[in-house]
C-alpha cells in the first residue's frame, strides 16, 4: 500500500502529463482571448482552430523589429510596452505547445513560442502581430493575410467582436472548403 503523500505526488504527476498531452493535441499549451475588456472562455474546438491558424499566420510575416528594425524607425525601440499594451487590450494570445520557426519575406527566420494578435484595433483588421521566443519581443509587419482572416472570422469570435467584423468576413470569397480564398483589396492591406 502506498503512503498518502506519494499516492498523490503520483496523481498530480498523471494529472500534469494529461493536461500536457491535451495542451499538444490543439498544439498550444494556453489560448486566451480577450474582447472588449472581458476575458473570453473558448471551447476545445476554437482552441484547436486557433492554434492552427495563429501557426499558420506566423509561418511567414513581413519586416520585423528584430531583423528589420530599420522598417520601424524609432517604433522599434517601444516593442516592448506596445506587447504589455496590447496584452490588456482586445487580443488574442497563444502560447504554443512547441515553439516553431518563422521566415520573413526580407531574409532570415526566427523562433516563435508566443504569439500576440490584436483584434479590436483602429487602424487594424487583424494586427498588430507579435511573437516572443524566450525573452525576445518582436513585432511584425503584415503575416499571412489569409490565415488572418480566418482567425477574424472564427464563429466562435463573432459574437463579441464588433459588427464590422461580420460585415466583412461575410463578404469575403471562400473555396470549396469553406477556407477565404481572397479578400476584397479594400481588406487586405488592413491585415497589419
Amino acid at each position: 500500500m502506498l503512503p498518502t503523500i506519494m499516492k498523490l505526488a503520483l496523481a498530480l504527476v498523471v494529472s500534469s502529463v494529461l493536461a500536457g498531452a491535451a495542451a499538444a493535441d490543439d498544439g498550444a499549451k494556453s489560448i486566451s482571448l480577450r474582447l472588449g475588456g472581458k476575458e473570453i472562455a473558448l471551447d476545445a474546438a476554437a482552441r484547436g482552430r486557433i492554434a492552427v491558424l495563429s501557426r499558420e499566420m506566423f509561418s511567414r510575416c513581413g519586416p520585423n523589429t528584430v531583423q528589420h528594425a530599420h522598417n520601424f524607425g524609432l517604433a522599434a525601440a517601444g516593442v516592448e510596452e506596445r506587447w504589455k499594451r496590447l496584452l490588456e487590450g482586445s487580443r488574442l494570445h497563444v502560447v504554443f505547445a512547441e515553439p516553431f520557426v518563422t521566415e520573413s519575406h526580407l531574409g532570415g527566420t526566427l523562433g516563435v513560442s508566443e504569439a500576440l494578435i490584436g483584434l479590436e484595433q483602429q487602424d487594424f483588421f487583424v494586427g498588430p502581430d507579435f511573437s516572443r521566443h524566450g525573452y525576445a519581443v518582436v513585432e511584425h509587419l503584415r503575416c499571412e493575410y489569409l490565415p488572418a482572416l480566418e482567425l477574424a472570422c472564427l464563429p466562435e469570435l463573432a459574437p463579441h467582436l464588433p459588427a464590422r467584423y461580420r460585415e466583412t468576413c461575410a463578404s469575403l470569397e471562400r473555396g470549396a472548403d469553406g477556407r477565404i480564398v481572397m479578400p476584397p483589396p479594400d481588406i487586405a492591406p488592413s491585415c497589419s
